[in-house]
């Protein structure tokens, strides 16, 4: 393992240290950070017509969840993905879908990034309108 003062002088050399010397070096000195996780990772099908709400929660985020976007795929017609204003790191997918279908989308995350890099993600998700 590394010492202290060895992990700083590569860290202000610019120096990109990943994996186990993250995690045996770079705990005490900066922290790692976990990956973000989405829960739950599959959603409840929803039903054309009918008001259809989700709740997903980011965890293992330093930071607040600041922005969520979809990419690769689309909501079902009808449906829109916000973030929770009070940070407490949950997405919302509401609205009433207008078309049946098998929807496959991706939702990416991004947390905000002050004094830290922010976090990033991406959760697969299948929609089923019936």
């Amino acid at each position: 393992m590394a010492n202290k003062l060895g992990v700083i002088q590569m860290l202000s050399r610019g120096i990109v240290v990943r994996g186990i010397a993250c995690a045996l070096a770079l705990t005490a000195v900066v922290g790692c950070r976990s990956a973000l996780q989405f829960s739950p990772t599959t959603l409840a099908d929803a039903q054309v017509g009918s008001p259809y709400a989700a709740t997903i929660t980011v965890s293992q985020a330093a930071t607040p969840v600041d922005n969520a976007s979809v990419q690769d795929g689309a909501l079902p017609a009808g449906l829109d993905l916000a973030v929770a204003k009070d940070h407490s790191n949950n997405l919302q997918i509401s609205g009433t879908p207008t078309v049946a279908g098998t929807f496959s989308f991706t939702i990416y995350v991004s947390c905000l990034g002050t004094q830290v890099n922010g976090q990033t993600a991406t959760q697969e998700y299948t929609l089923v309108v019936k």
